[in-house]
């Protein structure tokens, strides 16, 4: 008795000791696994099954796996394993980590996929069949802690040498239901995975991959049909921070077909290592409706590609890329005009042939993209790229080649028709910006250009674009800049104050926050040539200015060539003229001003000589007003019949520009030299728009003796000097004098009349005999006349003079009244032709003539 009581104290010693040294073992692989806690309850057997209602597993790093109603049924597979996991609810909970994983650790996981021992191993541990009815977890996210809700279902079918096993995934994502199938197959030979995504019951992916030989491994993804998904990048955006896609959802109904066959040189143990042996890639993508790419627009199209590689060396046999974009333009190409930002773009991308793929070296492309504008128009670019990094990447290319169709183009500042540029250019660009320049000369040219604000028209216009530089910015908030040089040939340019002929234009340019600086010469077939700057602002306000080269009026007048309103009377044979023009439109419409000199001209204004003619001139516009100063007027010589010179002037006049001839001018000082004498005029305000102008005419120190000598009469001769007022009266462009005085100063003077004809009279009649033998020498001390002159130049003179001849009649004083009449323009006319004129002033006065006996009764 004694003996069985000690055999059973042992056998309870020895389970004790078991049962220690079990849970001990227990406790330190729970501890080696990372648990730093394990409670259960409610075990039991039940089926050949170890039963639990609950067990609670918690880590060393705070995370809980609760496992509820679990069933555990072991079994035996080469050695004992488990057969069945059956648990009606999985609750687990995971903290936030306290560390980003490093860069070994986020790898290795990408590394086990493509490991074929890694899905041999899990086929062997896992079960033949296993279940979670219920899956609720509450994972860390970005904005704290997030639930995720499911179910999963496992099932083996194991037969001699070859297992498959069958799983399924289904998680509810707040309404969305996502159902990921795989299914693993293994034999002696090969690993083979297969597995299908769902969203919403919709076919969205397919994977199907094997592995062969240790680490071969070739697979294929199709996307057949990808479904709308707009709530996906919101709900994986709590896990992962997509705010930085440019993209706001995978684009629907996206088709792609990724294949591949890797066969690294040994077993990898990174990433990279997987494309160091032997590779083939094929890709092809279609985008059949648009996707919305933030800052680049909608895009379609198609990508197919073939890459392949061995030991490093890589070739792309076949490449090619056809999208097109509806864009939503960058920030940079916004600040181009609305008319000539894309409509849309088609690009089209396909490498050189027979090239070599080396890591760190460029690739090299072909492109082709052709691009829609607002108005119709067309933009052509093609040529060759050279492509080089991913994240930090560059794209060069010293070959592209632009052509531009544009049937019409409207911007607030001008208005074309037909332009057409062929630019061969040069790129170079990165992630931070863009830079675009020549690689030799371009063309541009149009049909017609208008710029409205400036009422000009240039027609038939063909440019070289000598050089050209363009930085875009693709980073936010930096502005684009442009710079160039341009040379143009117009053939026609229309306005209304030029007269129609060729131009030609060169200089350069810069355009930066949306406004324009252009400096450059422009010059006419007429010889005016003119340096000068503009300005136009990226509000449309604008400002020239520039410098008139000199004009030697004896070469020619290229401004009576070039501007409508030259007067047809007015030629100009000698004199230099230097001149510099401002203009501009400062939003309260146009202005401009213009400061000239004239020196030493020699001309003709319709019957009227002059020569050494200078004044500085100012016009200046503003608005509907301008104003016209001359200064300091100065003529030399002036000569309508009669000799006279020189004039000074100061005159001002300002008029609107609808009707420029009712202006006021005001004129300060005017004062002629005239047969000895001067002629001034009163300072005097004259208002043009009115029917009539007054002013008044003084006359001081004419001599007498100098007009016998320029109207010469036969017999007439004598002396004196005049003094007089003549109040002029301007009617609709003719001159009057109304009540005029001329007096001779005293003491008098001597006037001789000595005459055939007056002998003959005096020789039958004593009245006769008596006034010649009087004006044979007469002393006059009175001499003094009313002066008129009326419309169509009648001159009325009426003459008083009292005098005596000492040698007639013992000096008898002689009263004489005596009226006189000439037509004044017909009397210049007459001592012109009688004198040495130029031709053009002898056939003007000849048509004068010829007008004047015809408008005669």
């Amino acid at each position: 008795m004694r003996r069985r009581v000690s055999i059973f104290l042992l056998l309870g010693l020895l389970l004790v000791l078991a049962g220690l040294l079990g849970r001990l073992y227990l406790h330190q692989q729970l501890q080696r696994a990372g648990i730093s806690e394990l409670t259960w309850s409610g075990p039991g057997w039940q089926s050949g099954a170890l039963t639990l209602d609950e067990l609670t597993l918690t880590l060393d790093n705070g995370s809980t796996f609760e496992l509820q109603q679990l069933a555990l049924a072991p079994g035996w597979r080469s050695g004992v394993m488990l057969r069945h996991a059956e648990a009606d609810r999985l609750v687990l909970n995971l903290p936030a980590a306290k560390q980003a994983p490093s860069a070994a650790e986020t790898d290795s996981p990408l590394v086990l996929l493509g490991d074929e021992t890694f899905w041999r191993t899990l086929a062997r541990w896992l079960p033949d069949s296993a279940g979670l009815q219920q899956i609720q977890a509450t994972l860390p996210c970005r904005t704290g802690q997030c639930l995720l809700a499911g179910s999963w279902r496992l099932d083996s079918e194991r037969s001699g040498g070859s297992t498959t096993l069958s799983s399924q995934l289904l998680l509810d994502l707040e309404g969305q239901q996502l159902a990921l199938s795989p299914r693993l197959q293994l034999d002696a030979e090969r690993v083979a995975l297969q597995a299908a995504l769902a969203i919403d019951g919709q076919p969205a992916a397919r994977l199907d991959s094997q592995w062969q030989q240790g680490h071969a491994w070739q697979g294929q993804l199709a996307i057949p049909d990808w479904p709308q998904t707009p709530w996906l990048f919101g709900y994986l955006g709590r896990w992962l921070t997509l705010g930085a896609l440019p993209f706001e959802q995978i684009p629907t109904a996206a088709q792609a077909d990724l294949s591949w066959q890797l066969r690294p040189a040994e077993k990898p143990a990174r990433v990279e290592d997987w494309l160091g042996g032997a590779v083939a890639l094929q890709a092809n993508v279609l985008l059949p409706e648009p996707w919305a790419i933030a800052g680049v627009g909608l895009l379609t199209g198609e990508l197919s590609l073939q890459m392949s590689g061995d030991q490093g060396r890589w070739a792309l046999p076949d490449a090619q890329l056809n999208m097109v974009l509806v864009p939503d333009l960058l920030a940079a190409l916004q600040q181009f005009p609305s008319a000539l930002q894309p409509a849309q773009l088609a690009l089209r991308l396909q490498p050189a042939s027979e090239q070599q793929l080396v890591l760190g070296q460029p690739l090299a492309l072909q492109l082709s993209a052709d691009a829609t504008l607002p108005s119709g128009g067309t933009v052509q670019l093609d040529g060759p790229l050279q492509v080089q990094g991913l994240a930090d990447w560059q794209i060069n290319s010293d070959a592209l080649l632009v052509q531009l169709q544009l049937p019409r183009l409207a911007l607030p500042e001008l208005a074309a028709r037909s332009v057409t540029a062929r630019l061969p250019l040069q790129l170079q660009a990165n992630a931070r910006s863009a830079t675009i320049g020549l690689s030799k000369a371009g063309e541009l040219g149009w049909q017609r250009l208008q710029l409205p604000a400036a009422e000009l028209a240039l027609t038939a216009t063909s440019a070289r674009v000598g050089t050209l530089a363009i930085t875009l910015p693709l980073d936010e908030g930096q502005s684009a800049s442009a710079t160039g040089e341009l040379a143009a040939e117009i053939n026609r340019v229309e306005h209304a104050q030029l007269k129609p002929q060729s131009w030609s234009l060169s200089g350069d340019w810069e355009w930066q926050d949306g406004g324009l600086v252009w400096r450059g010469q422009v010059a006419n077939a007429a010889g005016l040539h003119l340096d000068h700057q503009a300005n136009v602002s990226s509000n449309g306000q604008w400002q020239l200015d520039g410098t008139l080269a000199p004009i030697y009026f004896r070469a020619g007048n290229p401004l009576e060539q070039t501007l409508a309103s030259w007067p047809a009377l007015l030629s100009l044979s000698s004199g230099q003229l230097n001149a510099e023009l401002q203009a501009g439109d400062s939003g309260k419409g146009l202005r401009a001003g213009l400061s000239a000199r004239l020196s030493g001209a020699k001309g003709i204004y319709d019957r009227t000589a002059f020569s050494g003619l200078t004044t500085p001139v100012q016009v200046s516009l503003q608005g509907d007003r301008f104003s016209a100063v001359l200064a300091d007027l100065e003529v030399g010589e002036l000569n309508a019949g009669i000799p006279a010179g020189p004039l000074q002037a100061s005159l001002d006049y300002q008029g609107a520009l609808a009707h420029p001839t009712t202006g006021t001018l005001e004129a300060r000082r005017l004062t002629l030299e005239l047969l000895g004498g001067r002629v001034s005029l009163t300072p005097a305000t004259l208002d043009l728009a009115q029917p009539e102008q007054h002013a008044e005419l003084v006359l001081q120190g004419l001599e007498l003796g100098r007009l016998f000598e320029v109207y010469p009469t036969e017999g007439l001769s004598g002396g004196g000097t005049l003094d007089g007022r003549l109040p002029v009266l301007l009617r609709d462009g003719q001159l009057l004098v109304d009540q005029g005085a001329v007096a001779a100063r005293a003491p008098g003077g001597v006037l001789r009349y000595q005459s055939d004809k007056l002998q003959r009279l005096a020789a039958s009649n004593p009245s006769m005999r008596e006034l010649a033998g009087a004006l044979e020498e007469f002393h006059y001390t009175v001499l003094s006349s009313q002066v008129e002159l009326a419309e169509g130049g009648d001159l009325t003179l009426a003459l008083r003079l009292q005098g005596s001849n000492p040698d007639f009649q013992q000096g008898r004083q002689v009263n004489l009244n005596i009226n006189l009449q000439e037509n004044i323009p017909a009397l210049l006319a007459s001592l012109q032709l009688s004198g040495k004129v130029s031709d053009i002033i002898e056939q003007r006065v000849q048509q004068y003539l010829l007008k004047r006996r015809i408008e005669q009764p």
